[in-house]
């Protein structure tokens, strides 16, 4: 029996720099005050892309800094609303307000999350609950509304959901810190969610992927102790923390056309660490 095939033709290599574009992209960022969520924001901009700087409300005012400041360098519309990612109503009144700004929503980068220095088999329900509610629910909600508007505009688009090295191992303990439990439970959590969500929307036009970031330098680690920095960079098999730029190209790939064949998909960048 003869293979059937979808074309007799194969198609030839078009532009790599043509693909590389966000431009007349409208954009969401949860988590986007500082950090990763702060890079990928500049990234998808400086691809052309409008963008909303999104964060909680106590860090309203450095949203609207940063959206200011990307508008400014790269000449794009931005954005900076608040939101609490763990509220259903609070996300949807956030997507509503961005879609009124923009028109639409194209590319999602599903990046709020929190952590806990006491994370562990001891910690209280109400933290378990805190964590799992912005990392794991949060995400969901986003996701399904932001992709809700991509359906409703019949135009597909890109969703990337932050996930860990976390959802991958569980991180060593460092000293006498209890084994983290709840944030790579939930971290795990996401890639599955992930892959659920891109088997719902692919036949949308909407692909869903998660990126899974080891120990990145940023402003979260201004608590850290010189010991525990010096710990954790001793189990990197490159010997030293990845920096912002290690997160924008793996993100900047899955939001452009460069990564429209990549659906479910995870991406790890951790200098080695998951290699163990």
């Amino acid at each position: 029996m003869a293979m059937v095939t979808a074309t007799t033709n194969v198609k030839e290599p078009t532009s790599v720099l043509d693909r590389f574009t966000l431009k007349g992209k409208k954009a969401v960022v949860t988590g986007a005050a500082g950090g990763i969520g702060r890079a990928t924001s500049m990234a998808f901009a400086e691809l052309g892309a409008d963008v909303a700087i999104v964060d909680i409300a106590a860090k309203l005012d450095m949203s609207n800094k940063v959206a200011s400041e990307i508008a400014a360098k790269y000449g794009v519309k931005t954005i900076a609303l608040a939101v609490d990612v763990s509220d259903k109503s609070s996300v949807d009144a956030m997507v509503a307000a961005v879609v009124e700004a923009f028109g639409t929503i194209d590319v999602v980068h599903s990046n709020a999350g929190i952590g806990a220095f006491d994370d562990g088999p001891d910690m209280t329900l109400e933290k378990w609950n805190q964590i799992i509610s912005v990392n794991l629910t949060g995400v969901m909600l986003v996701d399904v509304a932001c992709a809700n508007v991509m359906k409703a505009h019949n135009h597909g688009g890109s969703i990337i959901n932050t996930a860990s090295i976390s959802a991958h191992i569980v991180n060593p303990p460092y000293g006498d810190a209890p084994v983290i439990m709840a944030y790579p439970t939930c971290k795990a959590a996401v890639l599955h969610l992930t892959k659920s969500l891109a088997l719902s929307y692919a036949k949308y036009g909407i692909r869903v992927n998660s990126i899974s970031p080891g120990y990145i330098w940023s402003g979260l680690h201004a608590g850290c102790t010189s010991e525990r920095c010096e710990f954790e960079e001793s189990t990197v098999p490159v010997g030293h923390y990845g920096c912002l730029d290690d997160v924008t190209g793996p993100v900047a790939l899955l939001a452009t056309d460069l990564g429209a064949y990549m659906v479910g998909t995870d991406i790890i960048f951790d200098g080695g660490l998951t290699i163990y």
